[in-house]
């Protein structure tokens, strides 16, 4: 038996909505019985839905959001079987079967669309993350909500135009598109825009990756895995301003007469020209810590936040700014690929394992999240390794279950 997953979708927003037919809903819910991909995207998305209220079917992402979803897809499966561009086989049985540990690198591609689906379609409406923790996405001052972050694939870039372009850190090509000529070059975009070049572009970096981006004004901003970026091909206001979700490091250009500010969800960071760090990929905890120069920390409810050197601003939502320092080494090891952690709870890691690999920690016992560990994950190792080291060294065993890991004292 076999069906068609755009088919699917439309009865899965069907029954969201309550249109559906006594019989449509009867086979939805057949397929979501032998199918335990199709049961958890529709339960996920009727979650995001609670949460989201009456407005959930109104968001006009959906369809974006989909048409993303597809595309990763179809690209999948032609490499596969160009024959069954549309068609997922349905197991004749739920298959509960632990992937072998040979596989523990990558998500199947049938489990892959479903759970990228469902993270793409509750950012973009439900307004929170199935990977890493919940946040909210960003909305720039016009209150438009940026896409979401494609969990897999390549990076890409959103024009405002709407076409997305995809970039690769092996490629080195130039790419003209209406109001720019692109360069990509070893990890790295720049550009040079066109005239009258305005508008928002979104650059998307999914799960696994990091990229750079040279802006107009000469600042380089380097985005951890998924994370996303909503900048202008040039600036011509009073201030630079970009959005932020997820991670990056930037490095400003100095431009006294014009202000660089990094809008989060939950803050606003403004400097003239500096370097630092962002970690915002929960709402509720927005850290920012700088390397040089100075920068002013805006939250919401708050009153600002100067910085020095070495120290960082730390944000929890509903509480005042906080300032403590931080080690330099640590925050910043994810640009060399690296997580360093020192002296910290396990559970802090699931944020880390699930944007580097698409894997989620879980613990038999809760008192084992707050185990203090201190070691580093390299994100361009097997995450085996890691899993092994905890084995070996911590007296913690686990089990691997699709994109769950499960953890518990030997």
């Amino acid at each position: 038996m076999s069906y068609n997953e755009e088919h699917i979708f439309q009865l899965i927003l069907e029954k969201l909505s309550g249109d559906i037919s006594d019989e449509d809903n009867r086979y939805l819910e057949q397929i979501s019985r032998v199918d335990p991909n199709v049961k958890r995207c529709l339960e996920e998305l009727e979650g995001a839905r609670d949460v989201a209220g009456p407005e959930f079917m109104n968001d006009l992402h959906n369809e974006r959001a989909w048409s993303s979803v597809l595309s990763l897809l179809h690209a999948d499966q032609e490499k596969k079987d160009p024959e069954k561009k549309n068609t997922i086989i349905i197991p004749a049985a739920v298959d509960e079967t632990v992937i072998p540990l040979q596989e523990t690198g990558k998500i199947r591609s049938r489990n892959r669309w479903w759970l990228a689906a469902a993270i793409t379609l509750l950012i973009a409406t439900g307004g929170y993350y199935l990977l890493g923790g919940r946040s909210a996405a960003v909305k720039d001052d016009r209150g438009t909500q940026i896409a979401a972050t494609p969990a897999w694939g390549d990076v890409r870039l959103l024009l405002e135009e709407g076409d997305t372009v995809h970039l690769s850190a092996a490629t080195a090509a130039d790419i003209n598109t209406q109001n720019a000529l692109l360069h990509q070059r070893d990890g790295m975009l720049s550009f040079q825009p066109g005239d009258g070049a305005g508008g928002w572009n979104t650059l998307f970096v999914p799960t696994g990756k990091d990229y750079k981006v040279q802006l107009s004004d000469g600042s380089v901003v380097h985005l951890n895995a998924f994370s996303r970026l909503r900048f202008p091909f040039s600036f011509d206001g009073n201030n630079r301003e970009v959005y932020l979700e997820g991670e990056a490091y930037f490095d400003i250009a100095k431009k006294a007469d014009q202000p660089f500010i990094v809008h989060t969800t939950g803050t606003s960071v403004k400097v003239l020209g500096t370097s630092f760090n962002i970690n915002a990929y929960n709402d509720s905890l927005i850290v920012t810590s700088l390397v040089s120069g100075s920068v002013v920390s805006d939250a919401e409810d708050n009153d600002s936040l100067y910085l020095k050197p070495g120290m960082a601003s730390i944000y929890r939502k509903g509480y005042r700014q906080q300032q403590q320092s931080f080690d330099e080494a640590i925050t910043l090891s994810w640009r060399k690929g690296e997580y360093a952690y020192y002296n910290q709870p396990l559970g802090t890691l699931d944020a880390v394992i699930s944007h580097w690999y698409g894997k989620q920690l879980l613990f038999d016992d809760p008192a084992l999240a707050n185990k203090m560990l201190t070691g580093v994950i390299e994100r361009d190792q097997p995450l085996m390794e890691f899993l092994e080291s905890l084995d070996k060294t911590s007296g913690i065993t686990y089990r691997i279950s699709d994109d769950k890991i499960y953890l518990r004292t030997k």
